[in-house]
């Protein structure tokens, strides 16, 4: 019998001894708005979500706490009184913003929801925050569901800490934020006070363990880094298990991720149950979530993982379509180079990239996973995954599974400790976890993930008009200069605007209000690799691109 399979015994056989199926518990439904967030001036494509799929996707919490939601909402910028909720803070930030809406009475930008699961009220981010995109052309904004954001992760964590720490130092500051929150008794003030010295003392030990000197920038993030340092740093507290996360990537699109046998850059995350479930509860922990690990004394890890959302938001997301080039924003389609084009394609490209039915719902598509030798494109993703080890110190000697699998030995695969995490976390809310399952499970083809191989994914490339920058580190700034030999590619860009170049297909590289700029020199940055296009000529390469724009 397979780890994986008895994994899923474990847990269906906990949930039978609290309860059957029939009686597991209700799953967020969709809601039905009256008025939902984005405004009527944003182009939304057809992408099979209604307007109440996307309103509830973009705010329904999975357990990411920030902080509590009223001091969200109150607290102020390091170095002045605007608020850090602002419209100006945040969209500085490259948060798509929003106008009000039932579920989202504040106006807040898509990607923070507002988790009321216990008395105080706590704001987070959502899986929207990374993956929902904004392309504007021309003074038109397009909307696109799934798609990478372009938020400044790292901007964002600093902002959020200069916000905490400045009121925490600056007395003036502090008076106007207790005063907002009507805490105004020398008691309350004390209390507050000390509440907010400890989420200052969070942050900035995050932001310690995370330090790195490759900028991320907008649209990047080293989400295994991050992760690896939440469990085996934060939530084990065993400081000398950091790992440098240095090798950022790219936000990768969500369509079509449900029907993959194998997610993430590096193919290392299976898509059977309960796969999808685990890799979208460590994002959550990544995010702010909270797990009590070795002072655990129940069965289980005590988490604010909010599994049940969780399989409502995958069963949306194995719905999601990818978006089809709109020609009346965009400009028509030459369909002679596109017919070119498409005869290229088969001979350079559909052996790693097939070409599928968009729309088919049940459609079970198979990832390539193309070894780093051949590829060539950056190894510094692939090699800090797998070089990642971590001392388990209170875990040492407990089941790598948590109910199966070997002991654990002094020193594990950083992995192996977040599957650990998210296993016993699981285990701790049966009722939530098993019911997640079933709500979210389906019929995907079922592989072995790549857990020490040094491989990046190949994916279908519907919809990769709108997923600029491209690689998986974000290296090359459109699809023409992708189809470039190496050394003739961009060494140096900038990143951040949304606004489309329908001719290359990418976003407009030039510096703008919110912008970075991405160097190719840097350690992880590198735009080397992927050379399928060297040897085409120039009218093919255009012809390429012609047909990209049609998948």
């Amino acid at each position: 019998m397979s780890k994986k399979r008895q994994v899923i015994i474990g847990l269906a056989v906990v949930g039978a001894l609290y309860v059957g199926y029939a009686i597991l518990g209700k799953n967020p439904q969709q809601e039905q708005f009256d008025k939902v967030g984005l405004s009527k001036d944003v182009v939304r494509l057809d992408q099979n979500w209604s307007e109440d799929i996307r309103q509830q996707f973009n705010f329904t919490t999975f357990g990411s706490r920030l902080m509590p939601y009223e001091w969200f909402l109150n607290i102020e910028v390091e170095g002045s009184e605007q608020k850090l909720r602002s419209d100006e803070v945040l969209g500085h930030l490259g948060f798509i913003l929003q106008d009000t809406a039932r579920n989202n009475p504040e106006g807040l930008p898509v990607g923070f929801a507002v988790d009321d699961r216990e008395e105080t009220k706590w704001v987070g981010l959502t899986c929207a925050a990374c993956h929902a995109g904004e392309i504007t052309y021309q003074d038109q904004k397009i909307y696109i569901d799934g798609g990478p954001g372009l938020m400044d992760f790292t901007g964002f964590e600093q902002t959020v800490y200069g916000a905490l720490k400045s009121t925490y130092e600056d007395a003036a500051k502090f008076d106007r934020f207790a005063a907002a929150l009507k805490q105004s008794s020398p008691e309350d003030k004390t209390e507050l006070k000390e509440t907010l010295k400890s989420r200052v003392d969070f942050f900035r030990l995050r932001l310690e363990a995370n330090a790195t000197e490759v900028p991320y920038g907008y649209g990047r993030v080293d989400a295994f880094g991050q992760i690896f340092n939440a469990i085996a740093v934060e939530a084990m507290d065993i400081p000398s298990n950091r790992h440098v996360p240095d090798g950022p990537v790219s936000i990768p699109v969500l369509w079509d991720a449900s029907h993959l046998d194998l997610v993430q850059w590096n193919a290392s995350a299976a898509n059977s149950e309960p796969g999808p479930l685990g890799q979208n509860a460590t994002t959550a922990l990544a995010v702010y979530g909270q797990i009590d690990m070795p002072g655990s004394k129940w069965f289980g890890y005590s988490s604010t993982i909010a599994f049940r959302n969780l399989g409502y938001i995958q069963t949306k997301l194995y719905e999601l379509t990818s978006p089809v080039w709109p020609e009346q924003i965009l400009g028509e389609i030459d369909k002679t180079k596109a017919a070119a084009g498409k005869k290229l394609y088969e001979q350079n490209c559909a052996s790693c990239h097939t070409v599928i039915d968009r729309a088919d719902p049940t459609r079970k598509l198979k990832a390539g996973a193309i070894p780093l030798e051949q590829i060539g494109t950056d190894p510094k993703m692939v090699e800090n995954f797998v070089n990642a080890k971590a001392k388990t110190g209170p875990l040492e000697g407990r089941k790598s599974k948590y109910i199966v699998g070997e002991p654990f030995p002094a020193e594990v695969a950083t992995f192996d400790m977040v599957l650990q995490a998210t296993l016993g976390s699981m285990i701790r809310h049966p009722l939530q976890a098993v019911s997640a399952v079933l709500n979210e499970k389906r019929d995907v083809y079922t592989s072995e993930p790549f857990l020490k191989e040094k491989v990046y994914k190949a994916r279908p490339l519907n919809g990769m008009w709108a997923a600029a920058p491209y690689l998986h580190n974000g290296s090359v700034p459109t699809l023409f200069d992708l189809l470039l030999p190496a050394i003739e590619r961009p060494v140096s860009f900038y990143v951040g605007n949304k606004e489309l170049d329908p001719v290359k297909v990418g976003f407009v590289t030039e510096q703008g209000e919110h912008s970075n700029l991405f160097d190719t020199t840097l350690l992880g940055n590198s735009n080397s690799g992927h050379e399928f296009g060297a040897a085409l000529t120039e009218e093919e390469r255009w012809a390429l691109v012609e047909y990209l724009k049609t998948l």
